[in-house]
């Protein structure tokens, strides 16, 4: 069930591949010095569940009188019940109001973050991750961030991978041999976090910029 989120994804991730791979090229024309080092921190977005996962993990999805569907315990009690619906409006309700499919403000599960540092020699530095809401723990993780200078665009994945019911991940990445210059990367919109409740959740595109020397 896992690799039809990544399939669906890949389908989005085109439209920015296209733009990196033009963006060498673009950059030449900023004209504005960017900054060594960068530190962004976004919503990492809920868009609904995989019932497989779900049921792997001892929940089920239901769908309540309002036709919300929610997760939940298969062994809950009523109280737990109550609690797993108001949980899964919580999310919903974020999907359903943010201003765009990228709002940095929809946080349903949690938060992204890259970090881009130009480190001298024609090189860099990436620290990315996520962290989940208290509570809430993944089981399994793909994270892919694009890393785009004037000699073209290196792709570092982490992942796909079990997480063993983690809150939090973190990768960190240091590359040279680059082109300097006005540089960035962004975490591509490939990435997801799966939760073992089934939720799926993935980062917002966050970009850094930077200036390799």
């Amino acid at each position: 069930m896992v690799s039809k989120f990544v399939t669906a994804a890949a389908v989005t991730a085109l439209a920015v591949a296209s733009l990196a791979t033009a963006a060498p090229s673009a950059l030449a024309d900023s004209g504005t010095p960017a900054p060594a080092r960068q530190v962004l921190e976004g919503g990492l977005s809920f868009s609904g569940y995989d019932a497989a996962v779900a049921e792997a993990n001892g929940y089920v999805i239901k769908t309540n009188a309002a036709g919300m569907q929610y997760s939940v315990k298969k062994d809950a009690s009523p109280q737990e019940d109550t609690a797993a619906q108001q949980k899964a409006a919580a999310k919903w309700s974020k999907v359903s109001t943010r201003p765009s499919a990228y709002a940095e403000s929809n946080d349903a599960c949690g938060k992204a973050y890259l970090e881009g540092n130009a480190t001298g020699n024609a090189s860099i530095s990436i620290r990315t991750g996520f962290k989940l809401l208290p509570g809430d723990a993944a089981i399994f993780y793909y994270w892919k961030v694009d890393a785009v200078d004037h000699g073209g665009v290196t792709h570092k994945p982490w992942g796909p991978s079990g997480l063993a019911d983690r809150n939090a991940w973190e990768g960190r990445w240091n590359h040279g041999g680059l082109t300097r210059g006005d540089a960035y990367s962004i975490i591509s919109p490939e990435s997801y976090a799966l939760l073992d409740d089934g939720s799926y959740c993935h980062p917002v595109p966050l970009t850094v910029y930077y200036t390799i020397y």
